[in-house]
């Protein structure tokens, strides 16, 4: 006698035995398992009705919300790869720590169509789904870079042969190859598929896209000096030849620190300070203030590869308020564009 299943609804049914010598029996003994789901193999014929479709498993389901036959192909590796290591929970939401990596990652992953912006970070999305406009390849690559970087899934090493090389005792060795002026490095197995997605690394070896991606992480193990390569110089010069007029309006009142200015600040000092600040210590204040404004502004609306950006670019940008590659492009540009306000090359 056959014993039968019982299903979760309390109705029972017949397990079924392949006949001996069938193709059900040959299957069997080959370690085939049923699907659990019928397929459509075509049309019917002489009009007959049409077999059910295929069921989709709820899993499969969700993943296939993510897809987009136009999306690149580094969308869903970096968006497992966000998600796995942003602090926090996939299911509940990411913290970014007021961390710029994370902020940058929490951004990154809205931009991708996965979740909403947070105060704190960053909350999933019920129905995900990528959208037809994708965020900046670049700023996305920059974003897992450093999100890497700053979970200890990429270690920079040392050049071979340099005099600094750190005691690597403990360390795991490089497992990408110095290559497109790009140092050694390691990266961590669960990142690999996300760097590699993206075209960073190829054959165990930077590749020569990373290059410019990496300045933005910046390295010290490297000291690279990007400022002299001629990538660089030629974008200062399209950059002081392109400066668009909203760019210009913006720069002249980021330029100077009026003497109005710093009276107002130091009413304010005797005001409230035991000991206010001198005038010229001020000044100095402002000026900082100043060179961070300018350094936020290129941040913002200047990349490498393209100048300053269009604003509808700027939509597709993510921020990096302390991009190492924006603020060199900055002391730059302002020691030609700007010589009389020298505290802004500083």
């Amino acid at each position: 006698m056959v014993k039968p299943k019982r299903l979760g609804n309390g109705r029972k049914v017949k397990s079924k035995t392949a006949l001996p010598g069938s193709l059900g029996e040959m299957l069997n003994n080959a370690g085939v398992s049923p699907l659990g789901r019928r397929i459509m193999v075509g049309e019917p014929k002489n009009g007959g009705e049409k077999l059910p479709a295929t069921t989709v498993p709820q899993a499969e389901a969700s993943t296939s919300r993510l897809k987009r036959p136009t999306a690149p192909a580094w969308t869903l590796p970096v968006i497992e790869f966000l998600a796995d290591n942003l602090p926090g929970d996939s299911s509940v939401g990411w913290d970014h720590l007021f961390i710029t990596a994370y902020e940058a990652g929490c951004e990154a992953l809205t931009a991708l169509g996965q979740a909403k912006c947070t105060p704190c970070g960053a909350e999933p999305l019920v129905d995900p789904e990528i959208p037809e406009v994708l965020p900046r390849w670049d700023d996305v690559a920059t974003a897992v870079v450093c999100i890497a970087a700053q979970s200890n899934l990429l270690g920079y090493r040392h050049f071979a042969g340099s005099r600094e090389q750190a005691n690597l005792q403990g360390r795991f060795r490089p497992n990408i190859r110095s290559s497109h002026g790009c140092g050694p490095a390691y990266l961590a197995p669960e990142a690999f598929e996300a760097f590699r997605s993206l075209g960073l690394i190829l054959g165990g070896c930077w590749t020569e896209a990373a290059e410019p991606i990496l300045w933005r992480d910046d390295p010290p193990e490297w000291a690279i000096d990007f400022t002299r390569d001629e990538r660089f110089l030629t974008a200062c010069r399209y950059a002081l030849e392109s400066v668009p007029a909203d760019i210009v309006a913006e720069i002249e009142t980021i330029a100077v620190v009026t003497d109005e200015e710093i009276s107002e600040r130091h009413a304010l000092e005797v005001r409230h300070r035991v000991q206010p600040r001198t005038k010229h210590e001020i000044r100095l204040l402002l000026e900082n203030f100043h060179r961070d404004h300018l350094d936020h502004l290129f941040c913002r609306r200047w990349r490498l590869q393209d100048g300053w950006l269009p604003p509808d670019e700027v939509k597709r940008s993510l921020r990096f308020p302390y991009d190492p590659l924006a603020m060199e492009m900055r002391r730059a540009f302002a020691a030609r564009y700007l010589p009389r306000q020298r505290f802004l090359s500083k």
